[in-house]
């Protein structure tokens, strides 16, 4: 139909195009267009010119008690990358990443170009990288030394900061920090809060650090246990927009009137901070951009380039809204 050799037409298919015209490589895409032609993958992978797959892991099946592509972050995180990755001609694999085996068993079989991972720390990725031989960038990796891995992430304790000083400003000088684990973003957040509420000389001791069960009927059991001191301190700042929320609710179910009796403050300013009554006061990230920068990343990897700087941090800032009585 192009007037060409079977060779030729492969060549521009496999974008290996040096040799060929541009006008031979707008009559051959026009003819592939016009017949929808879609490629075969396992002729793709097996003609050695890449899959054009990339593996999108994620490191934890749930999250907040619910299935991880269900938390906001996650899903705008992998949403982004497969419009990203889409537009420059690649495809987006989710693996399954809780079992080190299972990671090594699908990229090898599909030939992934590499992996974009989400929510591994610096032990699990150096098990992965032992067994397997595949570009990566991690997402939010927090290792104990320096980063001797590509990441990107976000300005935690920034973040924690910017919130401890807005809320220590609005004469809360005894609020506390609430979270769900004691490691990684939640820690590095609360170093940030501690700092900001010890900065005029005063004293933020660790049992304003509070951790609550990660399972949703646990941690609503906590939050009724822990009502008076709540309702005492007068200010919380949770470590996710989605906590925050679901206290917003728990509270206003038993009559607690938010700001005015308690004021609260989120982080990461995910949809669930603007569609809340009242509108969440917290810290935003660009989680969209996060994900273009690990892509944009790990292409540049699969090229044979070595990013300067390993761990890349997104900035953040105070977003305030009507969830704070200032």
């Amino acid at each position: 139909m192009a007037g060409v050799s079977r060779t030729t037409v492969s060549n521009v298919i496999n974008g290996n195009t040096k040799r060929v015209s541009q006008s031979t490589i707008d009559r051959i895409t026009a003819i592939l267009k016009e017949q929808n032609y879609v490629p075969h993958m396992g002729s793709v992978m097996l003609s050695g010119h890449g899959s054009r797959i990339i593996g999108v892991v994620l490191g934890f099946s749930f999250i907040h008690g619910m299935q991880s592509l269900q938390d906001s972050f996650v899903g705008e995180i992998t949403g982004t990358l497969q419009v990203e990755a889409e537009n420059r001609g690649y495809y987006i694999m989710l693996i399954g990443g809780e079992r080190i085996d299972n990671v090594v068993d699908m990229a090898s079989r599909w030939n992934v170009e590499g992996l974009i991972i989400i929510g591994y720390n610096e032990e699990q990725y150096h098990q992965l990288s032992r067994k397997l031989n595949k570009k990566m960038v991690l997402i939010d990796a927090y290792p104990k030394g320096g980063y001797s891995f590509q990441n990107v992430g976000v300005d935690d304790y920034s973040g924690g900061y910017q919130i401890g000083e807005y809320l220590h400003s609005c004469g809360y000088h005894r609020a506390l920090f609430v979270a769900e684990t004691e490691q990684d973003s939640d820690y590095a957040r609360w170093l940030g809060f501690k700092q900001a509420m010890e900065k005029n000389g005063g004293f933020c001791s660790r049992s304003r650090y509070v951790v609550v069960p990660q399972e949703p009927r646990r941690r609503l059991k906590k939050y009724e246990e822990l009502l008076p001191h709540f309702l005492e301190t007068k200010a919380l700042a949770f470590s996710s927009d989605y906590t925050a929320v679901e206290a917003i609710n728990f509270f206003t179910d038993r009559g607690i009137r938010i700001p005015d009796q308690i004021s609260i403050t989120g982080f990461d300013d995910n949809f669930y901070a603007r569609i809340v009554r009242p509108k969440l006061t917290t810290i935003h990230q660009d989680v969209h951009q996060k994900a273009v920068l690990a892509l944009r990343k790990l292409l540049l990897m699969a090229e044979g380039k070595e990013p300067a700087e390993k761990n890349v941090k997104s900035p953040v800032w105070l977003v305030k809204r009507d969830s704070v009585k200032e």
